[in-house]
């Protein structure tokens, strides 16, 4: 059970530093796009930098098992508020600025905006599934 553990939490990991590598790159080129508070560029990099911190704290988690269940249910919380993020742009536009955050509206699926929903989506099942096994062998009783 605990090598299928690190299969799954090194996809949620891995999944996580693509998506983290995507929204870097094109960081610079949504920097236009502002609003009072913060531009999309700074949205981008934060959640690049969200996703790291989430990928090397499930790394970490394989160490330390206590923390597996919460850091899992951190890295389902990250990739399924990205996705969602991702798609609800792509739909409906957001009009975040009353909040001092950009409007963000991007109808336009391209070869980056399609792997990071491809990412994002392998993330949140592989956290959600190690979320699963680390509550299953918690609730275990050993003989």
């Amino acid at each position: 059970m605990h090598a299928l553990r690190i299969i799954i939490v090194t996809i949620a990991a891995a999944s996580l530093i693509v998506n983290a590598v995507i929204h870097l790159t094109l960081a610079g080129s949504y920097d236009a796009i502002t609003g009072t508070l913060i531009g999309q560029g700074d949205l981008f990099r934060i959640q690049a930098v969200v996703n790291i911190a989430v990928a090397a704290l499930l790394l970490v988690s394989l160490r330390y098992r206590r923390w597996a269940g919460v850091v899992s249910f951190a890295a389902v919380a990250v990739a399924a508020g990205g996705l969602a993020l991702v798609v609800i742009t792509a739909v409906v536009p957001l009009n975040l600025s009353a909040l001092g955050l950009p409007y963000l509206f991007e109808p336009i699926w391209f070869a980056d905006k399609v792997v990071s929903a491809l990412v994002q989506g392998i993330a949140l099942i592989a956290a959600a599934l190690s979320a699963a096994l680390s509550f299953r062998r918690a609730g275990t009783v050993q003989p």
